[in-house]
């Protein structure tokens, strides 16, 4: 009798991992580090929006950060270097 096939360590680490989305992380404006609250971004005006690199990922701003922030997602794309934000501040 042949054994049933074992997952590996990352289908068990993906099983366990509780899946995240915007609505329930902590999130803070990659330029500048203010703490962004989920309102934020549908609010009208929005006073919050996220912006997506080439590679998919999306980062949190502030609408007043968007041209910083654009210019460190801007070096993220060209570098393929992690985005290099701001210190989280409350």
């Amino acid at each position: 009798m042949k054994r049933a096939k074992r997952p590996t360590k990352r289908e068990l680490k993906a099983q366990r991992a509780p899946v995240t989305t915007h609505e329930n992380t902590h999130i803070h404006c990659i330029a500048c580090g203010r703490h962004l609250n989920p309102n934020e971004f549908s609010a009208s005006p929005a006073s919050a929006k996220f912006l997506t690199c080439q590679h998919g990922s999306t980062f949190a701003t502030c609408t007043g950060c968007t041209l910083r922030s654009q210019q460190l997602i801007d070096e993220h794309d060209r570098s393929n270097q992690p985005v290099k934000s701001a210190a989280a501040w409350h």
